[in-house]
């Protein structure tokens, strides 16, 4: 109890920021799954986000960044250490460098809105990917053979020195799903994205055919579930597979453990139908990997993250 008390008071103390306490985490997960945090912080401004960052290093406490909490598994034993929520929004259109900048904690929804709105063409393939923008870019999220890496121009993130740094795409080695700010576990502060004027109607049309194909497969909006559970796996000549056509194929469908299931409509979607554990999903999608690779020889890699008590971005 004690150190909790100390570290809380040190924290604010340093930021000027105040943290809650076992805070569910499952009230922050688009699973509904999750124990509770040690420590808790919800940031709206990109200062907010550097102090927190350079506090939790300075006093060594583990910490983890979620945006909106879509792609993300937490634990059942919640986190041992200071969860930050990343809600620092902000848009601003830059002519000079034809690029649309946004503030990490900035929806998606609310960047292809802005797009629409100030007739700027290019990411319309990302309508109806729920999360944030910094949540995007680290897991070069992206859809109907588009990725957002494609259109990254420059991405500024927090150094170990608590500096700003811009960095390329060439420096972020943008892959299938996969970027080095992953594995350097970089605090991504703004994100500058390559667009093009274009016909507010054709931008429209556009958004409007892949919101109808993205409805036509996926969950309803309302389904606890955190989208795709698994990448489409990729041949030696570079032909991508879709995981729900391989799961198909391998008889997931109508497969669950308790509470986790395999959604009927795509059976690349596992849904919590209602008190899910993360060990019941992880569970279930051991067996649905083990079922593609009996049937198949593919691998199944996950496109979920798990966030375990004691994963750490220190």
């Amino acid at each position: 109890m004690e150190e909790f008390q100390d570290f809380s008071r040190h924290f604010f103390e340093e930021t000027g920021l105040s943290l809650s306490r076992q805070v569910l985490l499952a009230d922050y997960s688009s699973f509904r799954i999750g124990g509770p945090a040690d420590y808790f912080l919800e940031v709206r401004g990109l200062g907010d986000l550097a102090r927190a960052v350079q506090a939790a290093r300075k006093f060594r406490c583990p910490f983890y960044m979620i945006g909106g909490g879509y792609n993300l598994l937490f634990d059942d034993a919640g986190y041992r250490g200071l969860i930050i929520r990343n809600s620092a929004a902000g848009l601003r259109f830059r002519p000079e460098r034809g690029c649309l900048e946004a503030d990490s904690g900035t929806h998606l929804s609310d960047l292809v809105e802005q797009a629409l709105k100030d007739g700027l063409t290019g990411l319309e393939f990302l309508a109806g990917i729920p999360g944030t923008v910094g949540g995007a870019v680290f897991g070069n999220a992206g859809a109907f053979g588009q990725a957002i890496g494609d259109r990254v121009v420059e991405v500024t993130v927090l150094s170990d020195g608590g500096r700003e740094q811009s960095l390329g795409p060439e420096k972020l080695n943008f892959e299938y799903r996969h970027s080095s700010l992953k594995t350097e576990h970089k605090i991504i502060l703004r994100v500058a994205l390559k667009v093009e004027p274009g016909s507010r109607a054709e931008i429209l049309k556009k958004m409007e055919d892949y919101l109808n194909q993205r409805a036509r497969k996926h969950p309803p909006g309302e389904t606890p579930c955190a989208g795709s559970y698994f990448k489409n796996p990729i041949l030696p000549g570079g032909r991508k597979i879709p995981a729900g056509q391989l799961l198909e194929q391998a008889g997931a469908r109508g497969m669950r453990v308790g509470q986790a299931a395999v959604y009927p409509g795509h059976c690349n979607f596992i849904i919590n139908l209602g008190g899910a554990t993360a060990r019941q999903v992880l569970t279930l999608a051991a067996e649905l990997k083990e079922k593609v690779w009996q049937t198949s020889g593919l691998r199944l890699e996950e496109e979920v993250i798990f966030v375990p008590e004691d994963a750490s971005m220190l």
